[in-house]
């Protein structure tokens, strides 16, 4: 088995591939830095930590989207400290990255709205809420509209000054988002009404 693993790291694209997938750390210490970067994808998506942190600071975006799916947030987190750039990747990482991950992320990508409102949909309530201090206002109010109701009241509030025709836009859709959360309160709130009568009859009997 080595003879032929050792054939195919030294093969063609597939050969090479084949022995990413079926070999270990010696194939992939040769193969991270192949020439092809569809060989360099493949030791992003299954080689182990080290091999993926060599490739981070790999050229071609493609590689790099792997690394934010399939790294370990060591990776991810390595990724943002290069300093990426590339929407897709960073996209990635918020949505595949712990809290840990997410939290940095909006630290080096504040300065950087056009990608960090991409992000905003998978950001955790702490970082939801830094955002309503953001200089952008349509940042402010999309991690309102991922947030609760007193962030939609007061992105709405803060909207409301703006001339802005696309925060205006938006607002109906903080009213939309408000609705919705109050559904989602009665519903529960009656459920816990239905269960606390229940209780009580069960007590009573």
């Amino acid at each position: 088995m080595q003879k032929t693993l050792e054939a195919w790291t030294y093969g063609d694209e597939k050969s090479k591939v084949s022995a990413v997938f079926r070999g270990g750390t010696r194939e992939w210490a040769v193969l991270w830095k192949d020439d092809s970067y569809t060989v360099r994808g493949a030791i992003a998506y299954f080689a182990n930590e080290e091999y993926q942190l060599k490739l981070v600071y790999d050229p071609i975006t493609p590689v790099r989207e792997r690394l934010a799916i399939y790294g370990t947030d060591k990776v991810r987190l390595a990724l943002l400290e290069r300093d990426e750039s590339d929407e897709e990747v960073v996209k990635l990482i918020a949505k595949f990255g712990n809290t840990t991950v997410r939290h940095w992320l909006v630290q080096v990508m504040w300065d950087k709205p056009d990608i960090l409102y991409q992000c905003v949909r998978y950001l955790p309530a702490s970082d939801l809420e830094k955002l309503l201090a953001h200089p952008r206002m349509d940042i402010r109010v999309e991690a309102a509209l991922h947030g609760n109701y007193d962030q939609c009241r007061r992105a709405l509030a803060m909207s409301s000054a703006s001339k802005d025709v696309l925060l205006f836009v938006m607002q109906d859709d903080l009213f939309e988002r408000m609705r919705e959360l109050e559904e989602v309160d009665k519903a529960i709130n009656f459920g816990k009404t239905i269960t606390r009568k229940k209780q009580e009859m069960e007590l009573s009997t």
